[in-house]
């Protein structure tokens, strides 16, 4: 039996290895390279490993650890199985059943290899929402995970701000940039990196409010105003702030628009519905958003180019016959119409195989059996995650992934009840908001293919089922 000191300090290590983790997944463009993903796969899944036999050897029991979790844990699993099943070699009979007009054995995906690079993604997202439930104890553990984001939301900001600013051309990993025109920092994608600062941001949001308090109602003398507000100016939480005034500007100049629009649709939506359910979290979630609003979009984006994101919404016609190109040089912008096509063209994939799909990562080669003579271009994806994980893993492999976010939002709304902690309810709002981002934006991008992106997701959501609702905490308590 480890000592007391031994272990915590042995748990700060693997936790911090995480972090590490967390922080380089994005770095090696999104993670979004076989080798890079097998490094990640391979780190989670060693820590993973590591921490169940640490805490077998404090005595501790892992099935209690991961019990709040255990049902979108199961998910995830179930769906790491469905896409491990699709790279298997079936029995004809077996195939018939998911393969039409299939007359030898083999496996459900018709890219068998490329399924299996999704099964190590998929293990990667399994294995991160494991680690959060078992490194991530407490209040304390959630607070300080959700400060790793922000610190890693920051450094791709001030990366992408840099390369944004100098303009340079350079390759890294074999792939050619040209910035200047879209902040993409280490993304091989600006609207990935888009989808990465939604998330970040959104949870700095949640850990913001989870430091403010919920205020108090005796009158209070100018002098003592003025001292709170220099207090704030000097303390923790104006860093924090400032923090996220430097996200936003990396999210403006991405310049994607479902990104920026996601973003504040969701920062809009969510504290409207925040502030209606909990009166206690609406004095201090009305000043955050009103000081977002202000000082970020009113003030920061007009001054580094918000103007340039509306010009591109306000350019985006249902027709193909108008080209916008607001940098000279810049790659051509896709039209509303362009960018829905591929994806109301890959319905028919899904009615073809509407159970198990083409197997995992199969789209690419899988759909151009399916689009139209009017679709000239290469499409590696289809620009719309639902529609991508129907095609790719069936109806039933996309239930499974929506019954982990239904769950999580089930699990928020508890989270947001006047008699929560201000750490719960501030976090269940960063969640809610990055979950609202993510819904939002994959109705017109592909950001859960991302490795980092998709481990991000995954983990922000794990954050919300490692925090106990106080009424569950007391219901406890009492059976003890």
């Amino acid at each position: 039996m480890a000592s007391v000191s031994q272990s915590s300090w042995l748990e700060r290590v693997l936790f911090g290895v995480f972090a590490f983790l967390l922080v380089w997944a994005p770095l090696p463009l999104a993670s979004n390279r076989s080798w890079a993903l097998g490094l990640l796969a391979s780190g989670l899944w060693l820590l993973l490993g590591v921490t169940i036999l640490c805490l077998i050897w404090r005595g501790e029991s892992v099935l209690a650890r991961l019990a709040p979790g255990r049902w979108p844990l199961l998910l995830l699993s179930l769906f790491a199985v469905l896409v491990f099943g699709q790279s298997l070699v079936l029995p004809l009979g077996v195939r018939a059943l998911f393969v039409p007009g299939a007359d030898t054995p083999g496996p459900v995906s018709v890219d068998a290899f490329n399924t299996q690079q999704y099964l190590l993604a998929t293990l990667v997202h399994l294995a991160g929402f494991a680690l959060t439930l078992l490194l991530a104890r407490g209040e304390r553990g959630v607070q300080v995970l959700a400060g790793v984001f922000v610190a890693s939301g920051v450094l791709q900001a001030l990366i992408a701000i840099l390369l944004y600013a100098s303009q340079a051309e350079y390759t890294f990993l074999f792939m050619h940039f040209e910035q200047g025109a879209r902040a993409s920092g280490t993304f091989a994608n600006w609207d990935h990196l888009a989808g990465y600062m939604e998330m970040c941001l959104s949870i700095g949001i949640g850990l913001m409010l989870a430091r403010m308090s919920s205020g108090s109602e005796r009158e209070v003398t100018r002098r003592q105003k003025l001292v709170a507000l220099l207090h704030f100016m000097m303390s923790r939480k104006m860093l924090l702030r400032l923090m996220l005034v430097i996200m936003v500007i990396a999210l403006v100049l991405t310049h994607s628009r479902m990104g920026n629009a996601a973003f504040f649709i969701s920062l809009l939506l969510v504290s409207c519905i925040g502030m209606a359910r909990n009166k206690r979290l609406r004095k201090s979630a009305f000043w955050l958003v009103l000081s977002l609003v202000v000082v970020d979009v009113v003030v920061v984006g007009q001054w580094i180019g918000l103007d340039r994101v509306m010009q591109r919404l306000q350019g985006t016609e249902l027709t193909q016959t108008q080209v916008v190109q607001l940098v000279p040089g810049a790659p051509r912008e896709e039209t509303l119409e362009e960018r829905i096509r591929p994806a109301r063209q890959s319905l028919a994939m899904v009615a073809e195989r509407p159970w198990l799909g083409f197997g995992g990562a199969s789209f690419y080669t899988a759909f151009p059996r399916f689009k139209s003579l009017e679709l000239p271009w290469y499409y590696d994806h289809t620009h719309n995650d639902y529609v991508e994980l129907a095609a790719d893993t069936g109806l039933l492999g996309l239930g499974l992934l929506a019954g982990v976010v239904l769950l999580t939002i089930r699990r928020v709304v508890r989270l947001w009840g006047e008699q929560q902690s201000r750490v719960n309810r501030g976090i269940a709002f960063g969640g809610a908001m990055a979950i609202c981002c993510l819904l939002l934006h994959s109705a017109v991008d592909f950001n859960l293919q991302m490795p980092a992106n998709g481990l991000t997701f995954v983990v922000m959501l794990g954050l919300i089922w490692v925090l106990v609702p106080r009424s569950t905490a007391k219901n406890r308590r009492a059976s003890a």
